[in-house]
């Protein structure tokens, strides 16, 4: 009886062992296979549109309205205006924070708008080129921020502000670039 119960009791403690083992062991492979979590960007400089660490002053900001609340706003980097981040809004989101990593969700209590974040740089032919393009709309394939949140508040045709915080977005070139923008002050109408 007393073999039982000696045999038994390490046959309790060596099961024990074995489970803490292999628990430490898939901690350890889950945490070498995970992504690492990237460090948050630097906070937007005033002023400024910062793309891939290059910061590039807001020379010129103006709005285009496209009814029912909804604007399009032009963020002018270059002296040719080639080079601009272009941003649609609608003014009843003002001053809520904007998750860039989610498609809008239809809402009947809400206006409905899609939010879009598009930088274009010169192709050096003249014109320009689209870079960057994330959207809200969820009836289309065009992709959102990996990281980042966009909040406006003001007053469009006061003193409007804008922040992107954290932006991280895939590239028309498949790759991803890091993307912020403060700006504060008047914008003028198209």
């Amino acid at each position: 009886m007393t073999k039982n119960l000696f045999l038994a009791s390490a046959a309790k403690a060596a099961f024990a062992l074995a489970t803490v083992m292999m628990s430490a062991a898939f901690t350890a492979c889950s945490s070498s296979n995970d992504e690492p979590t990237p460090e948050p960007l630097p906070e937007p400089k005033a002023q400024t549109v910062t793309i891939d660490g290059e910061e590039k002053p807001i020379l010129k900001a103006e709005y285009d309205p496209e009814g029912d609340g909804n604007y399009r706003i032009y963020l002018i980097l270059s002296a040719d205006e080639k080079e601009q981040v272009v941003l649609h809004i609608n003014k009843d989101v003002f001053g809520t924070p904007i998750k860039l990593t989610e498609k809008t969700k239809k809402n009947a209590d809400a206006v409905y708008f899609y939010w879009t974040v598009d930088y274009y740089k010169s192709n050096g032919e003249g014109g320009n080129t689209k870079f960057i393009e994330a959207s809200g709309n969820p009836e289309q394939s065009v992709p959102v921020f990996n990281t980042g949140t966009l909040e406006y508040a003001g007053s469009i045709k006061g003193t409007l502000n804008i922040r992107l915080r954290n932006g991280r977005v895939k590239g028309k070139d498949g790759k991803e670039h890091t993307l912020t923008i403060s700006y504060s002050g008047k914008i003028t109408e198209l």
